[in-house]
């Protein structure tokens, strides 16, 4: 007996580490991307009523809570613009129809988007293209407080799209007053820098930075 009792001891101690273990192990990340960007997920192209809106973003949270997904990571500020009132950035024309217009009846999407996937025990993360200012030149709408009106010396063009020039000292500012400003406004749980850092490579076209790398 006293010597299978420090064998018992042993086996259960080891029960309780796994057990213990399993009881502390971190829950899976299972996030889902909503795109804005040119209306690919939401909103709607051409909604631009707030309770429709609402609505959808809904639909597609219960969706997405259904297929156990955990995470959200909505794209919030696209093209220098903002789903969200910015004193730095104006309004996006994918939740408006024009940059630069609220939406009416007012409402704060992102506002409302987090407390809408928090309701669901769910994490939201606040999707940014950090370096892309306007997405189409010749299409866009430019509202007249973007910062590329301000500053056109800190943006480089490059196909049919322009961004800001990520060796600008004062560009790289700003980008980090934007986001400063969301972090100390809005109670997301992750900033989401998407990839646009530099754009996608165009055959026979070279990104206009070799002067700034010099």
């Amino acid at each position: 007996m006293r010597r299978i009792l420090p064998g018992l001891l042993t086996l259960l101690l080891c029960i309780l580490s796994i057990t213990g273990s399993i009881a502390q192990a971190k829950p899976e990340f299972r996030g889902v991307w909503i795109a804005s960007v040119d209306n690919i997920d939401w909103p709607i192209r051409g909604d631009y009523s707030p309770a429709s809106q609402k609505a959808e973003f809904i639909r597609q949270l219960d969706m997405h809570k259904r297929n156990g997904m955990n995470a959200v990571v909505v794209q919030i500020r696209p093209s220098g613009d903002a789903f969200y009132p910015s004193e730095f950035e104006p309004w996006s024309e994918w939740l408006t129809g024009k940059q630069g217009k609220a939406p009416v009846p007012f409402y704060d999407p992102l506002q409302f988007m987090i407390e809408e996937t928090h309701k669901r025990n769910m994490v939201f993360h606040a999707w940014l293209n950090p370096y892309r200012a306007v997405f189409n030149v010749k299409t866009s709408s430019i509202a007249k407080n973007h910062i590329i009106r301000k500053h056109p010396e800190w943006f480089l063009t490059y196909g049919d799209k322009k961004y800001f020039d990520p060796s600008n000292k004062q560009a790289q500012d700003f980008v980090v007053k934007v986001v400063k400003d969301i972090v100390k406004r809005y109670k997301i749980d992750a900033i989401h820098m998407d990839d646009y850092f530099y754009p996608y490579r165009i055959a026979g076209k070279e990104f206009p930075d070799a002067a700034a790398y010099k």
